[in-house]
């Protein structure tokens, strides 16, 4: 069986940050899958800051070429949580010399007000409306060359901590997931029942090697479910 495991930073290990913090290939779930399937074909691919606009682009070159038998997705956090400015802004602000000159001032300063902007202000990278079709248009996309492929959803993992510094933070993420729910039905993984657990790592968005290694053993259960359904 091919398997291909696709996201964004959060299925990435983390070796370069702090001690508490750190987690290697070995802890992160995709390697676990790929060493638990041994037999099966399974590669892991991530993509920095990957929503599901540009998600479009790579699942075609990246994914759906490989003609895979089962495709995981855990993207969704990049395309929901409140932003202070919209994709791909080219304001005066983030421009290197000037962030140099200002001592970064201003980004500072919005970030500072962080929570009363993005509650007078919501916004978002990718709409709900969007999010539900990027989504279709991937699926379709790769079905193009296995018509086969099964898929798999994970969540988006709330944080109250986030919560707290961008308004609507949680709501947003409650929003996109029940969006994940419509599209992948019983093949949609609740990521937040391993997080209230096993928690985040200090930049409350990232897994520890706690809840990689639970989600981990769900994920394993529901492959194998599916191998079974498929053989």
């Amino acid at each position: 069986m091919r398997i291909i495991i696709f996201t964004d930073s959060l299925g990435r290990p983390r070796p370069d940050i702090s001690d508490n913090n750190k987690t290697y290939y070995k802890d992160v779930y995709g390697y676990k899958l790929k060493k638990y399937f041994n037999k099966d074909e399974i590669e892991l691919l991530y993509i920095e800051s990957l929503d599901t606009e540009d998600a479009i682009h790579w699942s075609q070159r990246m994914v759906a070429f490989r003609e895979p038998d089962l495709v995981l997705f855990h993207i969704g956090i990049n395309d929901c949580v409140p932003r202070l400015f919209n994709k791909g802004n080219k304001s005066i602000m983030f421009i290197p010399l000037f962030q140099k000159i200002t001592f970064n001032f201003f980004i500072k300063l919005f970030s500072y007000f962080r929570y009363f902007i993005t509650r007078i202000r919501p916004n978002v990278y990718i709409s709900r409306e969007d999010f539900y079709k990027n989504f279709w248009k991937i699926i379709n996309e790769i079905k193009k060359y296995n018509k086969n492929t099964k898929f798999i959803a994970i969540g988006i993992a709330k944080s109250d901590i986030q919560n707290k510094k961008s308004f609507g933070y949680n709501r947003n993420i409650i929003e996109y997931n029940n969006i994940l729910k419509e599209i992948f039905k019983e093949n949609y993984i609740e990521i937040n029942n391993i997080v209230y657990t096993h928690g985040l790592i200090s930049d409350n968005l990232h897994l520890t090697k706690e809840s990689h290694q639970e989600l981990f053993e769900v994920l394993k259960n529901k492959i194998e479910e599916i191998k079974k359904c498929v053989e």
